[in-house]
């Protein structure tokens, strides 16, 4: 219970013994409490999932307030450290949150990138899950968290990161449409170019190259002229407009027009259309 809602109660009470009705003294202790409760409510800190973050409990002595506290493996107590931690908490922030709230398994996902990617220590662990309860309660400037990281990051660490992205983004199903805008943006401001991000959604979707050729598109096509090249060849397919063939032209027609629907149903997936 709040102490505001404790103390609006008693306060109430008092009014009512004050008043001397029995009415009075409950109407006016249920009433103090009610406000002290409100009273609690807007002045609480900003609330946090039960679960979101049950995979990064708190340490019981934080080691980031002593200026010369042991540093462990790769500790972010120096400012330099610690700003690109917080850049890449940003990052993984909102990538989890593009399709939605961030959950439990995406948190742990992320914990694994520091973990185990960048070998943080458990004072280093405390700190990114401090930044990641930040960005949860309040949205980060996602292109100031990638500027940070590409003026930080070598090319190599850059796509890695974009790497653990991708597996991000996909922990909690397939990849949406709201999810991959983000990770093109996060890509595009890492200066990778778009071969790069293209290797790299490739490992984690597959390569759909025979699927845009199947529409007559490159994989660079925009979704607009992806959705345009699928009506157009339906409609020049469909086995209504066909139904004079026999034999082994009709079975071609039917074979082209399925693997058009096949290959647009793909790329949908794929780009989360």
């Amino acid at each position: 219970m709040g102490s505001g809602k404790v103390l609006g109660a008693m306060i109430g009470l008092m009014v009512g013994l004050l008043i001397g009705s029995p009415w009075a003294i409950i109407l006016l202790g249920v009433v103090g409490g009610i406000v002290g409760h409100r009273f609690d409510e807007m002045n609480a800190l900003p609330a946090e999932s039960p679960d979101a973050l049950a995979d990064f409990p708190p340490l019981a002595h934080p080691g980031f307030s002593a200026p010369h506290a042991p540093r462990d493996a790769r500790s972010v107590q120096e400012e330099a450290d610690a700003h690109l931690t917080r850049s890449l908490c940003a990052l993984f922030v909102e990538v989890a949150r593009a399709d939605g709230e961030v959950r439990r398994e995406e948190v742990k996902e992320i914990r694994r990138y520091f973990e185990e990617v960048l070998k943080y220590g458990p004072d280093s662990l405390d700190f990114v899950r401090g930044r990641l309860k930040d960005f949860i309660a309040v949205p980060p400037d996602l292109d100031d968290a990638a500027a940070a990281c590409q003026e930080a990051m070598p090319s190599l660490e850059r796509r890695r990161l974009l790497d653990a992205l991708y597996e991000l983004s996909l922990v909690d199903g397939a990849l949406q449409r709201s999810e991959r805008e983000v990770l093109s943006r996060v890509g595009d401001a890492l200066a990778l170019s778009a071969d790069e991000q293209r290797a790299i959604a490739a490992l984690h979707l597959g390569d759909a190259s025979a699927h845009y050729e199947a529409l007559g598109l490159s994989s660079d096509a925009t979704d607009s002229e992806v959705k345009s090249a699928f009506r157009r060849l339906a409609a020049e397919l469909h086995p209504d407009k066909h139904a004079h063939l026999k034999g082994e032209d009709a079975d071609e027609v039917a074979r082209r027009f399925q693997e058009v629907r096949d290959a647009y149903e793909e790329i949908r997936r794929l780009r989360g259309l």
